[in-house]
């Protein structure tokens, strides 16, 4: 009898393994969740969205682009654009909460066009522990677990809770939070392969994940029937994902995503030009009205070798080697015009002049001259002014203010 398979959440221990655009921050939106489609994903995670911000927004039917709009507070930004047709039992929402009723408000706003909520557990930057949510959450797991529950008490059962985390300092705790989360609820605990507080990366930990799922599947029945659970991290090749294949049910693929998106997520090795994915990329950007910046940052982060391993290097120079054009000639677009010229593709007119997506994109982010500069002491200072516990002390302000 021919195995039925079960897309989101996937069935634990199922043959098919799921590939899954992960979340990243900024390069989540509508284009990119598209490409990843096109490029064989089976499932797409948004970018992580506040819950304080999105439990505000207003859904809104956008006839010209034919997509689902959910528009901030302000009414000028929107937070999240979703292809109801594309994304249909496709699209899980990552959120960003530091307690249950919050989220749930936030995730009710958006339960008619999601598969899925997600709850981050696994950022280490301070304007997400500082508020509560990302790593904080691995530090109390009676929050986290009281937060999935209160999604799974407002969603309705077609929309599973799941939760991405980061290694703990023992196997055994690592394990107790994943047993405790699936109590609370969740259906499939996704585990990036760095220890919580470390970033920039280090080394990954594959082995290490390989033994906290191999000790659950032995010890719990539940993650053989109930739970899935999923790999990410620093999985660049088929081979190194077939290597996990063997002990996951799935995997979640985020730089490599953006190395390579043609090739990381089909059934071959077939490789597309760097340039096709650009063009292509470029076109999805007009096709759902991209911010121009939010588009020029994806398409730098495509070109950008800083955040990929030295091994994996040598792809993206083989690759920007064909290219008629050198990163810097992005740094000095300003629309997507611009870089619809640069790339190839023809310019489409857009209805309006974008509103700023409320976030700031500094081209310095990815001139490694500029990188290797030292901080400014007025900057470092300020740093630590806002990093105090003090700073923290009202709860949420590191979220109030995305």
């Amino acid at each position: 009898m021919e195995e039925t398979v079960q897309l989101w959440p996937p069935r634990p221990l199922q043959s098919k393994k799921l590939r899954c655009l992960a979340p990243m921050v900024r390069a989540n939106s509508t284009p990119l969740r598209i490409l990843a489609l096109d490029y064989g994903a089976d499932i797409v995670y948004s970018e992580e969205l506040i819950a304080r911000r999105l439990e505000l927004c207003t859904r809104k039917e956008n006839e010209e682009l034919k997509t689902i709009d959910f528009v901030d507070a302000s009414g000028k930004t929107t937070c999240l654009r979703v292809d109801p047709v594309r994304e249909k039992n496709k699209l899980v929402v990552q959120l960003g909460a530091a307690e249950g009723e919050c989220a749930s408000r936030a995730a009710a706003v958006v339960a008619d066009v999601a598969c899925g909520v997600d709850l981050n557990m696994g950022c280490p930057k301070p304007f997400s522990t500082g508020g509560g949510m990302g790593q904080a959450l691995l530090k109390d797991g009676e929050r986290a677990a009281s937060i999935v529950k209160s999604l799974r008490r407002t969603l309705p059962a077609s929309v599973a809770v799941t939760c991405k985390i980061r290694l703990l300092p023992e196997i055994s705790e690592t394990c107790d939070l994943i047993r405790q989360l699936h109590a609370a609820g969740a259906v499939a605990v996704a585990l990036h392969c760095r220890y919580a507080g470390v970033d920039p990366p280090k080394d990954p930990q594959l082995p290490t994940q390989k033994r906290v799922f191999e000790r659950l599947r032995q010890e719990h029945v539940a993650f053989r029937e109930d739970c899935a659970l999923l790999a990410n991290g620093d999985l660049y090749t088929h081979e190194a994902i077939s290597n996990v294949d063997a002990y996951t049910d799935g995997v979640l693929l985020a730089r490599p995503a953006l190395l390579d998106p043609s090739s990381i997520f089909r059934r071959s090795e077939e490789r597309l030009p760097k340039l096709d994915v650009l063009r292509q990329y470029v076109r999805y950007a007009q096709r759902y009205d991209a911010h121009p910046k939010n588009t020029k940052y994806v398409v730098q982060e495509m070109l950008a070798k800083r955040r990929h391993p030295p091994d994996m290097r040598g792809v993206l120079r083989d690759q920007l080697a064909s290219l008629p054009f050198k990163h810097d000639a992005v740094t000095a677009t300003k629309t997507l015009g611009d870089l619809a010229a640069l790339v190839g593709v023809a310019a489409t007119p857009t209805s309006q002049e974008p509103a700023s997506d409320g976030r700031v994109y500094s081209d310095d982010y990815f001139d490694e001259r500029k990188r290797k500069r030292p901080f400014p002491a007025s900057f470092i200072c300020l740093f630590a002014l806002m990093t105090t516990p003090k700073y923290f002390a009202r709860p949420f302000v590191g979220a109030e203010k995305l």
